[in-house]
């Protein structure tokens, strides 16, 4: 289980309209990096994102660091999602409502 917070805030005024998520995961190592990728398989309900957020570990020295993390969806679909789940193991996800600006 890891440390984690995220928002997700849909800018309607912009154009186009973009989904922005933004956050921030503990990691175990100051040289680890952080992947954000849309998920193959989206799931079920299509006002649902789903995000995978892989930690790829590095090999320095053991010290807990937060490591920033960033997505932003500027196409069509970006106003169809009110939620977002971001899943950072095989096991543990988070599910963000989406706010919405403008």
């Amino acid at each position: 289980m890891r440390n984690i917070s995220a928002n997700a805030i849909l800018n309607l005024k912009e154009q186009p309209q973009t989904l922005y998520i933004h956050g921030s995961i503990m990691t175990y190592r100051n040289d680890d990096t952080i992947r954000l990728i849309k998920a193959e398989l989206p799931g079920i309900n299509s006002t649902i994102l789903v995000l995978d957020l892989k930690v790829i570990e590095g090999n320095g020295p053991m010290k807990g660091t937060p490591k920033p993390f960033n997505y932003e969806l500027s196409d069509e679909t970006a106003k169809n999602y009110s939620q977002v789940t971001l899943r950072y193991s095989n096991d543990a996800s988070i599910n963000i409502n989406v706010e919405i600006f403008g």
